[in-house]
């Protein structure tokens, strides 16, 4: 989108206006910045007159996307235009799930365009969901890139609403990467509090790590640790560290260990060389290993045989 934009910032007189070239070249390069996208505030601001855009829009350079909000002639749609251009109709920033589509948290690979805003009344726009809040504390709000979007904390807040069954594998994925402290989800929450629909479910899972637990490393154990829930299984330790390894999920007192085998995680020969390592190292451990097409495939019979380890490991005890 940007290159789009540019593109036509170096085509002299893109537009087809009678206007300062400056002018023109400054309100093109911002929407380079925009996904192609410019707000009537932003073009008015940028010294061109309201007759000039109806103009630009009659002889087809700029087309409107919502009222008030445009794109340059030939730029291509894209989730990002979308979203920016959602912004800028409505003043709000992108949240809930849209935003944990930006940030790429766990599982949310499906585009929804989800604004948030805080005052006034924001019209209805097609295919646009608009939510509302009194107040957006100044640090839960940011951008990536041009968008605004709320942080990544403040979004985990605002899932659990929404996609409930996807918020912890959301924190979790955040914390492993390292792009989120404990100490500023806690501070969400406080602001929050208790009456906010997320806090409920949220401030369980961000106690828990602050007590140690440790967080899931990638999608497949998410789904394993999902099946050995829906199965009314014990509840393992993820992550569990042994003589310098950590075993995906361990039943400590057992001797009893789950790893979740990706091929994206273990393929490479470096991975492999790993495992036999680490294998080597758990010799006294009994450990089970489910791949991708277990864990979706074959649920039950998962299940079934994570429940034979943990009664044949009692009865050895």
């Amino acid at each position: 989108m940007a290159a789009h934009a540019l593109a036509w910032a170096a085509m002299g007189n893109p537009l087809g206006l009678r206007a300062d070239p400056s002018t023109v070249d400054a309100l093109l390069k911002l929407a380079a910045r925009q996904h192609s996208t410019l707000s009537r505030r932003q073009w008015l601001d940028g010294g061109l007159s309201q007759r000039q855009l109806d103009r630009a829009i009659a002889q087809g350079a700029v087309v409107v996307l919502h009222p008030g909000v445009y794109a340059l002639r030939g730029s291509r749609g894209s989730v990002e235009r979308d979203v920016m251009a959602a912004c800028l109709a409505t003043g709000g920033v992108a949240s809930h799930r849209c935003a944990a589509y930006l940030w790429k948290f766990r599982k949310f690979e499906r585009p929804v365009v989800e604004v948030l805003v805080t005052s006034g009344r924001a019209h209805a726009l097609p295919g646009v969901t608009v939510r509302r809040t009194g107040r957006l504390d100044p640090t839960e709000g940011t951008h990536i890139g041009a968008i605004p979007v709320t942080s990544r904390a403040r979004t985990l807040l605002d899932l659990v609403p929404v996609a409930p069954r996807l918020v912890e594998g959301a924190l979790d994925g955040t914390l492993h990467r390292r792009q989120l402290s404990l100490r500023t989800m806690e501070g969400v929450l406080e602001r929050a509090g208790k009456r906010h629909p997320g806090y409920s479910v949220l401030a369980p899972l961000v106690a828990a790590r602050v007590a140690g637990r440790r967080p899931t490393e990638s999608e497949l154990e998410d789904d394993l640790l999902a099946v050995i829930r829906e199965y009314g299984l014990p509840e393992p330790v993820p992550q569990y560290p042994y003589r310098g390894r950590r075993i995906d999920f361990a039943y400590p007192e057992l001797l009893f260990g789950i790893e979740a085998q990706s091929v994206e995680a273990h393929a490479a020969k470096e991975d492999v060389q790993r495992n036999a390592e680490k294998a080597n190292d758990l010799l006294e451990w009994w450990i089970l290993y489910f791949t991708h097409a277990d864990v979706h495939d074959r649920p039950k019979r998962v299940a079934e045989r994570i429940d034979e380890g943990i009664a044949r490991r009692r009865r050895a005890a």
